[in-house]
């Protein structure tokens, strides 16, 4: 059977079952001599659900304006019974996630990214809708562990508020992200949970850029960068450094705000220098990165790393203000990150240079098969991409970053022996 009749047969059982189901409640139908009809009822609710998510999708998502929403998507299918918005949302939620799913986007990526665009509040909603998805499409273990570390969430129950706003606000996001094409969906799909310490980092890099006191925003710093090395040394104990480096994966760098078009160059720069591919979307704050799978984990390590220096540097030189009294900390700090990722690639990229030049012509083939490698898998898996850059309107801020970049430690494998002996 080819793949246009199986997607038609599989859509003619669905529209069965959901009319199935839409008649299943005989205690809600309407009173002695009203009738309804379970195949309009359930076209009609799925008319305004679409119309309620597209409405969404218009503007920024925030709290409020998906209670505002849901309400007035309550109000209207009041005249049907509840339980056929349940059903519709059920469906339009499965649908959205096995979407995702085939994408390429794991429950760890799809946690951070309804993190970051609705709020932690929403991470059980997507739990329990990932769950549901998960029992019907039987998926490993490696799916249902990134699940229990959003938030227990047994059931979705359609019939509250808060439950309609947040089913409509993550079917409103899903929908609107980028997907990787079908050659890429089995690995992406690969990675597992963040690493607890990883998270920490995150954590500690956003509480240090939003403190005033410099003092407290170095001693946060630096104390992500001791959990990276011991995070990385975690790793390399595990077995990370042997993974086959001829499989090509797919990874996504997650990135905080501010400042997220700066640190995406600075992941461009290192991933380029280790022979990998990367590519920005910078309103949903990640990084597509395509290569070998040891050069993944080079690429995350080496960018996490050189953020906690980048952040520390930055903060040491304080808030920033013109003669005039206008503040000047954005633009400065702006200008910073963009500076120190331009020359922390020229950095990279001498280094492998000199490396070549060291292993000699017989290595020259090799790293050249292995970019045109990537570079087909990229074209392939992240296509549509576009060139951006980033403006640059402070110069103290450019010279400041010009100057943490040379200063800035770009051999972790030191650093991390030297945790090693401290630990």
């Amino acid at each position: 059977m080819g793949v246009n009749n199986r997607k038609r047969r599989a859509a003619k059982q669905r529209k069965q079952e959901r009319a199935q189901r839409a008649s299943q409640r005989p205690e809600e139908r309407p009173a002695a001599g009203e009738s309804w009809d379970a195949d309009a009822a359930y076209a009609s609710v799925e008319q305004r659900v679409r119309t309620a998510v597209r409405v969404l999708r218009l503007k920024k998502l925030t709290e409020a304006h998906l209670v505002q929403v849901a309400e007035l998507l309550l109000a209207r299918t009041k005249p049907y019974p509840e339980h056929v918005l349940s059903i519709v949302l059920h469906d339009l939620m499965s649908a959205v996630i096995e979407g995702v799913a085939a994408g390429g986007w794991s429950p760890g990526d799809l946690s951070e990214l309804v993190r970051r665009n609705l709020g932690a509040a929403h991470l059980p909603t997507l739990a329990a809708a990932l769950r549901e998805q998960e029992g019907s499409r039987r998926r490993g273990q490696t799916w249902r562990d990134a699940i229990d570390l959003m938030g227990c969430e047994p059931a979705l129950n359609i019939g509250a508020h808060g439950e309609v706003s947040s089913l409509l606000g993550l079917v409103a996001l899903l929908r609107g992200v980028p997907l990787l094409t079908d050659a890429i969906a089995s690995t992406a799909a690969a990675p597992g949970p963040e690493h607890p310490k990883l998270a920490r980092v995150r954590a500690l890099l956003a509480k240090a850029e939003s403190t005033e006191y410099d003092e407290e925003a170095e001693a946060l710093s630096a104390k992500a960068q001791e959990l990276i090395s011991r995070y990385a040394l975690d790793r390399l104990l595990d077995g990370g450094s042997e993974r086959d480096s001829s499989d090509l994966a797919v990874r996504r760098v997650w990135l905080d705000a501010p400042y997220v078009r700066a640190k995406t160059l600075l992941v461009s720069a290192v991933a380029s220098a280790n022979r990998c591919r990367a590519a920005s979307a910078e309103r949903l704050g990640f990084t597509v990165v395509v290569g070998a799978a040891a050069d993944l984990d080079a690429v995350e390590l080496l960018v996490t790393s050189l953020l906690v220096q980048a952040d520390a540097a930055m903060l040491r030189h304080g808030r920033r203000t013109a003669a005039s009294g206008v503040t000047r900390t954005k633009s400065f700090r702006q200008s910073f990150l963009t500076a120190y990722a331009t020359r922390i690639g020229e950095r990279l990229a001498a280094v492998n240079a000199t490396a070549a030049r060291a292993a000699g012509a017989d290595l020259l083939p090799v790293l050249r098969s292995q970019e045109a490698k990537v570079t087909d898998a990229f074209d392939r898996m992240v296509p549509h991409t576009i060139g951006r850059s980033a403006s640059v309107s402070n110069g103290d801020g450019w010279i400041a970053g010009l100057a943490a970049a040379d200063l800035a430690a770009i051999d972790v494998s030191a650093r991390l022996d030297q945790a090693g002996r401290t630990a």
